[in-house]
């Protein structure tokens, strides 16, 4: 695939369903599970064995998906001097920015052991698009989506060319305000009905004051026809969690093996542990937000008989009492009307004598 000619334009296609998109035969969306993404990033360190690693921790872990990142460092780095400072092992580290992407680079072979290992166990393969010419590279290995990051989110050229592969596409919105992601989403309804947009705050860590979750729901009510989800930079589980709460439908989290492993993301990085606490927890909270609907649950009738207060005599009623205040009281019976039920008897006659701690039914009364 060559870069070619950039559309503005573009040409027309299907209008976005919104709701569902499809990676790999898995549906994401709308009454759909959250789509997790462990996002291996470069916390592989270039090294093929780990990165195999990876992926097993991934899918012991209970994650949907393996995300890695896919570039050449010649296309990323214009100036080869430029140096680049992170935090690694608990010190900071200055290097050729170059050189650090240079040696987390994958070999087209390597690629194509990685996604078939991947199929072996079980885990959809997913990576990010630096570039025209990764997609190229990795197109004919079977990739199932394209991945776009935060930086390149208003990049319209390589967008228009992504958009051609029929791929689905999932993007982050990192350091984007509101006319960006609109013109972005414009711009892409007319190019695929596959697309998924997370909100993303390009912080490392993320502060909580600065995560602003509520985006997700307001995107969601603003562009109904995107699958939204959110990219967490966050420490610990809980983002992605109140995100999931939120309407997320797609949550990526940076993963490693250890936070102690050479390198720029391991630090901030969930490792095993924690990234299995966070699949648990957004499980917890789906099926802990139901359906929406306002009935009791099927296990609270029984509770319901015991506990509610019923309608029962105080007194020995004779036939031709009228039922008052002054003849009932409201307590637990297992026989009875329930105390809502005293409109329907609040003033009738007893057609027959109801002893006293007897409860009051409707074929006990009538009105003349």
């Amino acid at each position: 695939m060559s870069q070619g000619t950039f559309y503005p334009s573009g040409p027309a296609a299907t209008a976005l369903n919104g709701k569902t998109i499809e990676v790999g035969g898995r549906k994401i969306g709308s009454g759909q599970p959250a789509f997790v993404i462990a996002e291996i990033s470069q916390n592989h360190c270039g090294e093929l064995s780990m990165a195999k690693e990876l992926v097993d921790a991934a899918k012991e872990c209970g994650c949907d998906c393996a995300k890695f990142q896919t570039f050449t460092a010649e296309e990323m780095c214009a100036d080869r001097s430029k140096m680049f400072t992170y935090l690694s092992q608990g010190k900071e580290v200055t290097e050729s920015e170059f050189d650090l992407h240079k040696r987390f680079e994958f070999a087209p072979d390597e690629w194509a052991e990685l996604i078939e290992y991947c199929a072996k166990v079980g885990i959809p393969f997913m990576t990010t698009i630096q570039d025209p010419p990764n997609l190229e590279q990795m197109l004919p290995l079977g990739i199932n989506a394209i991945k776009v990051g935060s930086d390149d989110f208003d990049h319209l050229p390589n967008l228009d060319i992504y958009s051609r592969s029929n791929l689905p596409i999932i993007m982050s919105k990192g350091m984007a305000n509101l006319a960006e992601v609109d013109k972005v989403v414009r711009f892409m309804r007319t190019r695929t009905d596959q697309l998924a947009i997370m909100h993303c705050v390009s912080v490392y860590p993320t502060a909580a004051e600065d995560l602003n979750l509520n985006q997700i729901r307001t995107l969601s009510s603003l562009y109904p026809d995107v699958v939204w989800g959110f990219s967490d930079h966050s420490e610990g589980a809980l983002a992605s969690i109140l995100a999931v709460s939120n309407g997320a439908k797609v949550i990526e989290k940076h993963f490693t093996l250890d936070h102690d492993l050479p390198g720029p993301d391991h630090w901030f990085s969930a490792d095993p542990k924690q990234m299995k606490e966070l699949v648990h927890g957004i499980r917890f909270a789906e099926s802990a937000l139901g359906s929406g609907d306002v009935t009791p649950v099927a296990s609270e009738a029984v509770e319901r008989d015991i506990r509610r207060r019923r309608i029962i005599a105080s007194v020995d009623i004779k036939s031709g009492d009228t039922i008052t205040l002054d003849n009932v009281s409201f307590k637990r019976a297992e026989r009875g009307l329930f105390v809502a039920d005293w409109p329907l008897v609040n003033g009738a006659i007893a057609k027959h004598d109801i002893k006293d701690g007897s409860g009051v039914v409707l074929s006990d009364v009538e009105f003349l």
